[in-house]
């Protein structure tokens, strides 16, 4: 008797653990104050609404009341969460005709960013997301492009051919000469040559052409910089 009810403590045990576990989970999520930011959930649930809200805007309608609360919602995001809520805004129909209701939105999503030291967390497909997605909208921040090329540059090395390629050309597009991410990637680029498509090495090189015009001389020679001698 005494054996069997040593194996059906060993055998239940588990199980229970895994019940009390789940009830203090729930405890703490009902008893978490109301300031604190939603769960990883939540924030899923709430990009899903605010994805289907921008979908079925009228192309010619500025929703401004929906931009309003993006507005204020971006401080309760998780800074993985903000590429795409970028790019939903830059894919939107009638982004021209909302530019400055829409720049309100970018302009909350570099602040927090910026302050959230974000770019050392990202993800290389997050990063290149993001500043694409910033490109495709016009929305030129100096404060977030200062802080995404020091700490993308020393990363380049772990970049695919794909991201060098929309890095740059982001850019180029948002006229940000920052020389030492644009030595890095060209330095990347040459010895990741053969895994450029068509369309990356078109981009890369529009790229440095742009900056060299536009008088960004650190960037513009970083290619005949990092050439093998």
């Amino acid at each position: 008797l005494k054996l069997q009810f040593l194996y059906l403590i060993g055998t239940r045990m588990p199980r229970l653990d895994a019940v009390r576990r789940h009830v203090q989970r729930r405890w703490a999520a009902s008893a978490r104050p109301r300031g604190q930011p939603p769960s990883r959930s939540g924030r899923n649930s709430r990009l899903k609404e605010w994805r289907a809200a921008l979908d079925s805007s009228p192309p010619g309608k500025v929703p401004t009341k929906l931009l309003a609360e993006m507005e204020a919602g971006i401080a309760g995001e998780s800074p993985g969460s903000l590429p795409a809520v970028v790019s939903m805004l830059a894919k939107a129909k009638w982004r021209r005709a909302g530019r400055r209701e829409v720049a309100g939105v970018l302009d909350t999503v570099a602040s927090h960013l910026v302050m959230q030291r974000a770019a050392a967390t990202m993800t290389e497909r997050d990063v290149r997301t993001l500043l694409n997605a910033l490109a495709k909208c016009s929305h030129r921040d100096a404060a977030l492009l200062d802080h995404f090329a020091g700490e993308v540059a020393p990363r380049a090395g772990s970049f695919e051919a794909r991201s060098l390629a929309m890095t740059v050309w982001s850019y180029a597009t948002m006229r940000g000469t920052h020389g030492e991410l644009f030595s890095a990637v060209a330095k990347e680029s040459i010895e990741k040559a053969g895994q450029f498509k068509p369309q990356g090495l078109a981009n890369t090189a529009w790229a440095y052409a742009t900056v060299r015009g536009d008088g960004g001389g650190s960037a513009g020679g970083a290619v005949q910089s990092a050439e093998p001698r």
